[in-house]
């Protein structure tokens, strides 16, 4: 009678012990699920039920594509209960099947991560951070309004980086095939760009305060610091931004805030005026 007991109680404990791994696995499984999984079979089908989807296009033996999944999937679960909820997937490149998805985005290093834009009509480069916060941060920038209005006082000095480039448009009236290419713009650039708008030019702290026609003006902290562009194709405008965005004179320094100055500074192919060189002891003309 007592083996029989010491049998029963064994079983017990071995389907216990089971059924409790068992929960644990599928208590993993269900967390890792807020980061869809994506392949050449359901991607088309999935891309094309979002407004707006993150993937990440990885290869399993890719080390930063290791460190960067935890991270990926901690975002993952957080935007999830963003309003409106924010997907994010992965896409294995790497796999035979998948390769034609990857050259179709131009994957040529892991991870390749895009932004997929009304059921993938529109497609953008992801250019934020590789950590959690940061993910989370950049891309509720990206789901929200692309520019921001100006409407006060308060709002300009609030909107308004002096140590950035800020696109503002300037119009009459919020509305127009001016302002709705503003618009598009805004969203294309919103990734390096801080884009505003407003009817009350009086409102920025440079340039003329009475603008009567729809006007772009792009504040800067190098060269002129201000400068005003009035066509409105999207092209146009997109190559008066980055044109203008690029300094003729800059300084050479360790400041953050003037690092991406600096890039474009030397990757630019345009003539250099002048380099000025700042050493703590004065500046020196190179």
């Amino acid at each position: 009678m007592a083996s029989s007991y010491t049998l029963f109680f064994f079983f017990f404990f071995m389907f216990f012990c089971d059924f409790a791994i068992s929960s644990h696995i599928a208590s993993a499984t269900e967390e890792d699920e807020y980061v869809l999984t994506l392949d050449h079979s359901n991607f088309s089908q999935v891309v094309s039920k979002h407004k707006f989807i993150v993937v990440e296009f990885y290869a399993p033996w890719c080390g930063h594509c290791k460190n960067l999944a935890p991270e990926y999937e901690k975002a993952a679960s957080v935007l999830s209960s963003h309003d409106p909820p924010v997907a994010l997937a992965k896409v294995d490149a790497n796999a035979e099947e998948n390769k034609g998805l990857a050259e179709q985005f131009g994957v040529k290093s892991f991870p390749t991560i895009k932004i997929l834009k009304n059921g993938g009509e529109v497609v953008q480069d992801y250019k934020g951070p590789r950590e959690a916060d940061g993910i989370v941060q950049y891309l509720n920038k990206q789901v929200g309004p692309a520019s921001f209005e100006i409407k006060t006082p308060e709002d300009a000095a609030n909107l308004i980086n002096d140590k950035k480039v800020v696109v503002v448009g300037i119009f009459p009236a919020l509305s127009g095939e001016e302002f709705d290419n503003f618009n598009i713009l805004a969203d294309k650039l919103r990734s390096d760009y801080d884009f505003r708008h407003t009817t009350k030019a009086e409102l920025l702290p440079r340039g003329k305060s009475s603008v009567t026609t729809p006007t772009v003006r792009l504040l800067k902290p190098f060269d002129e610091l201000f400068i005003d562009f009035q066509k409105f194709d999207v092209d146009a405008l997109e190559k008066f931004v980055e044109d203008s965005s690029i300094p003729l004179v800059t300084l050479f320094d360790q400041s953050p805030t003037n690092q991406p100055f600096l890039v474009k500074y030397f990757e630019s192919p345009n003539a250099k005026a002048m380099l000025l060189l700042d050493f703590g002891h004065g500046q020196i003309d190179a």
